[in-house]
């Protein structure tokens, strides 16, 4: 006789606690993001502080640390595209700026720090197969191989 009991909602069978609303995970995962930037919390320190904090599972603080990081990556990386195209901008008026004052010195250092910023100046990813073979022989002294 199976006394497990099934539950629609996907909780655990004879859990009490109050699901969350959207409104509030979102809040959390805010809370979080703060946490983690501020503190620079590792994922053991993040899962533990959320566990004694708001009284999550470990598994459940696993699924937030995961959502955390996405919308960390989401965000700087719009960050990130901005500001080189900040740095950009100012880089070419520095360029103009050398090439009106006929300083080619200065042009050319800031053709590299364009480069630079560009990633044009690092080497192509290359694609190296090898095939490798080890032959072992243990406690046989012949010279056959099968």
């Amino acid at each position: 006789m199976n006394l497990k009991k099934e539950n629609s909602r996907g909780r655990p069978v004879g859990s009490r606690k109050k699901k969350m609303n959207t409104s509030q995970v979102e809040d959390l995962l805010n809370k979080s993001l703060n946490e983690i930037l501020d503190k620079h919390l590792s994922y053991n320190e993040y899962t533990k502080w959320i566990n004694e904090e708001y009284d999550i599972s470990f598994n459940q603080a696993n699924v937030y640390w995961m959502r955390v990081w996405t919308l960390l990556n989401e965000r700087y990386q719009l960050d990130r595209e901005n500001l080189i195209n900040k740095h950009l901008q100012k880089y070419w008026l520095l360029y103009d700026l050398s090439l009106s004052k006929e300083d080619i010195s200065n042009a050319r250092q800031v053709l590299e720090s364009i480069s630079k910023l560009l990633g044009m100046n690092e080497p192509e990813k290359l694609d190296i197969k090898q095939e490798l073979k080890i032959r072992f022989r243990f406690g046989s002294d012949d010279e056959t191989e099968n």
